[in-house]
């Protein structure tokens, strides 16, 4: 196996790195995105932008048959979904999913600390595009961004429409069926207003490894979003979003080497209201928002559904925010901005001493207490065109809370354009992580907080080259990533034991570090290819040792095929080699798979996908054989 697979990545490779023929057909299907927000906080054409970007548009996600957040995530160059027990999470350049911030337009949400679970929450069927920033942006974000930022973009109003889809699929052998049911209306602009209403029912049944857990949580999620416009005048718009969701999971877990049923029932709200007033020279805008979780998870012995333990929290994040862009002369954009974010943690695990309460399921007491975190930032960017040939773009944030030290978060990048087809790119950046609730104050049975913890900061620079070949377009990464102060539970006992007490602790300094490539273009009037390539190093500098969940080696290579008649198909293939995973089995493997559309009527459209064709199957990559799935989209 070693050979063949090592076979494929070699040729995979370079042709990822040599220089391609400029193809002769036409390209106007296969315009690429133009302009990404994310990165400076400021429309930026992907071209001019220092930062590693990349844009997944709402045609790349239909054409994948994505259903959640993951199905898109896990083809982003430089992004690898993990693994750890039944839990999937996103990394981008190997850092943990704690160090990779997920905003939904440019929001934070109130979820679980690590984010862990939002992969499966987040439902598709409102996404305009999203926005991945690889590297760190504390400059702009703050705490969080350490590895980089996904930024979920939600559809604005274009025009009356309705549209209701339904998407079913199944593995081999008839079990694991998932089913999923959504909708969105959009009003129009209707005189200053436009109102857009959209929903999603997800559910999914369980599918069981050979020592009984099962390989994710299975059961039903609901999704409900409502955004109104009100177009003040040209130049302003006053918006008001409201979001709410709903969860019933159970997954089978092992709990101090027992077996344990998990019943997860969580629901989540969200308000914002935001004013933006854009002219010619500069951007005013100012945003309001409150997200809310309340988790209730409850852990039963399977064999008598007795209750063994539960959690009950609820967290709330708020967020007072403003920024000013100006254009000053022909050279320079500046941008000023401001938050304050309060956050607080209700928990029964979590043990300050502060806003303490007791709460009962059956026999089972349990005391809690609250935690409360209040955030004050303030950034500053510029722009600055130093000559037709050379953009530098410099920001700095400083951001002070009531728990932890304050810190300064510098970052510059600078694009040169050698001609109109080479561009230079280098960037360098310090970025920071306040430690979690969790990690403070956490009071469970096998792990414990720590109110003295300092945060967590990276040094992180990375260089890249992109050539345009006519209409082919290619890009070469080199990025390295030094971390202090990791945050890891560290065993209180003299001889440490697998499921002894442990403590969080800054113990660790790692270095993350690799290679990114791209490879895109059109071949034929319909037909276009698209190529991406990440190696990973990972190493934990203070043993020597390779960090787990990460792969050494992934490529995805994509054919896409759409002509004027409705008509698309998309094959693509995902290789993973030097998988390393928290069992120390370390594996290679290629997943192949195919999505196809057919406009049936100019009102609807039917969809069939195959993931996984040749049935991989393996439990330690969650790997559960061929999923076949199919849908119908109708639009009034």
């Amino acid at each position: 196996m070693g050979t063949k697979k090592s076979t494929y990545f070699t040729v995979l490779a370079l042709l990822l790195t040599m220089p391609a023929v400029q193809a002769q057909a036409g390209t106007e299907e296969f315009d690429l995105p133009e302009v990404v927000v994310t990165a400076t906080k400021t429309e930026m054409n992907v071209k001019d932008v220092p930062s590693a970007v990349q844009v997944i548009t709402k045609e790349d996600i239909e054409a994948r048959g994505a259903r959640t957040l993951k199905d898109v995530l896990r083809f982003a160059t430089g992004v690898n979904i993990t693994r750890s027990g039944t839990r999937e999470s996103v990394s981008i350049r190997g850092f943990d999913s704690r160090f990779s911030m997920i905003l939904v337009d440019g929001k934070r949400i109130a979820s679980e600390i690590d984010q862990n679970y939002e992969l499966d929450r987040i439902s598709m069927e409102n996404i305009e595009r999203i926005e991945i920033v690889r590297g760190p942006v504390s400059s702009l974000y703050g705490t969080e961004a350490l590895g980089g930022v996904v930024n979920i973009i939600t559809k604005r109003s274009t025009k009356q429409s309705f549209t209701v889809n339904s998407d079913n699929g199944f593995l081999t052998g008839g079990h694991g069926e998932a089913g999923r049911y959504n909708f969105i209306y959009d009003s129009g602009q209707q005189g200053k207003a436009s109102v857009i209403i959209s929903g999603s029912s997800i559910d999914n049944n369980a599918v069981y490894k050979s020592n009984g857990t099962s390989y994710s949580p299975y059961g039903n999620r609901k999704n409900l979003n409502v955004r109104f416009d009100y177009q003040m005048s040209e130049e302003e718009t006053l918006s008001l979003t409201a979001a709410h969701s709903k969860e019933d999971t159970e997954e089978y877990a092992f709990l101090q080497n027992s077996l344990t049923k998990y019943h997860d029932y969580n629901d989540r709200d969200e308000q914002a209201i935001s004013y933006n007033r854009k002219s010619a020279d500069g951007e005013l805008f100012f945003r309001y928002y409150q997200s809310e979780m309340n988790k209730n998870l409850d852990m039963f012995n399977p064999a008598t559904n007795a209750l063994k333990n539960f959690v009950e929290a609820k967290r709330t994040v708020e967020s007072y925010e403003g920024r000013y862009t100006q254009a000053y002369g022909s050279k320079h954009i500046l941008t000023f901005g401001g938050e304050y974010r309060p956050e607080k943690f209700r928990g029964t695990a979590v043990n300050t001493g502060k806003g303490t309460f007791t709460t009962t399921r059956g026999t089972m007491t349990k005391t809690g207490s609250t935690a409360t975190l209040d955030y004050l930032a303030a950034y500053a960017q510029d722009e600055w065109i130093m000559s037709p040939k050379v953009l530098l773009v410099t920001s700095l944030r400083y951001d002070d809370s009531n728990k932890f030290e304050s810190n300064l978060s510098p970052k510059m990048g600078i694009t040169y354009k050698a001609a109109a087809d080479l561009r230079f790119k280098f960037n360098a950046a310090k970025g920071f992580r306040s430690p979690t609730p969790n990690q403070l104050y956490q009071n469970a049975p096998t792990s414990q907080g720590n109110p003295d913890l300092k945060s967590e900061t990276s040094n992180s620079f990375d260089l890249s080259m992109e050539r345009d070949y006519g209409t082919t377009a290619t890009k070469l990464t080199i990025f390295t990533n030094k971390v202090t102060n990791m945050i890891d539970l560290v065993s209180t006992e003299a001889i440490p034991t697998q499921n002894g007490p442990k403590k969080y602790q800054n113990i660790s300094k790692v270095t993350l570090q690799g290679i990114e490539a791209e490879v895109t273009r059109p071949i034929a009037d319909k037909l276009f290819w698209s190529n991406s390539y990440t190696y990973m190093e990972a190493v934990n500098d203070s043993t020597n040792e390779r960090l787990k969940n990460r792969p050494r080696h992934k490529a995805t290579s994509r054919l896409s095929y759409n002509d004027k008649e409705g008509f698309s198909a998309n094959l693509w293939a995902d290789g993973y080699s030097g998988y390393f995973f928290d069992t120390g089995s370390s594996k290679s493997f290629v997943l192949w798979n195919v999505a196809l559309s057919k406009q049936i009527a100019p009102t609807s459209k039917i969809m069939l996908g195959v993931d996984n064709v040749f049935n991989k199957k393996d439990e330690d990559a969650a790997l559960l054989g061929t999923y076949i799935h199919g849908g119908i989209q109708f639009t009034l």
